[in-house]
């Protein structure tokens, strides 16, 4: 009986925040928080048709990725997933992705909002990369 709204704002959201805070106090280890996350992932899944019948505006749109050469997407999956909880409509490219296609997907979509996700130092400098790219387009 709960709307798609009420779900996300009362449930996924309150739960993934105290999910997130036992993590950072390591009550909870990277398996709860992924086991939390396709709990969610699965709840969105369920109610994202009625979400889209109630004809909704975002809060906002995102596009989120992780840089190029690296293949780590969790962080960039739950980061996504929350989004989507919040109510933003989410551009999700995936893991491995160039500076370029960030800069296509930017200009394409407008989003107010831009993930960029590396798990390894030696593909964190691909952000700075991706932020000259564009603002230098």
């Amino acid at each position: 009986g709960y709307d798609a709204q009420t779900i996300i704002s009362d449930g996924i959201v309150p739960a993934m925040t105290i999910v997130g805070e036992k993590f950072e106090t390591a009550e909870f280890f990277l398996p709860e928080m992924m086991a939390a996350a396709l709990a969610a992932r699965g709840i969105l899944e369920l109610i994202r048709p009625r979400l889209a019948a109630t004809h909704a505006a975002p809060a906002g749109r995102a596009v989120i990725g992780t840089v190029k050469g690296d293949l780590h997407d969790i962080g960039k999956n739950l980061v996504a997933m929350m989004l989507e909880g919040a109510g933003f409509e989410v551009i999700d490219l995936g893991p491995d992705v160039p500076a370029e296609k960030f800069i296509a997907a930017i200009n394409e979509h407008k989003p107010g909002l831009v993930g960029l996700s590396a798990l390894l130092t030696t593909t964190a400098p691909m952000m700075r990369v991706i932020v000259n790219a564009f603002q230098a387009a």
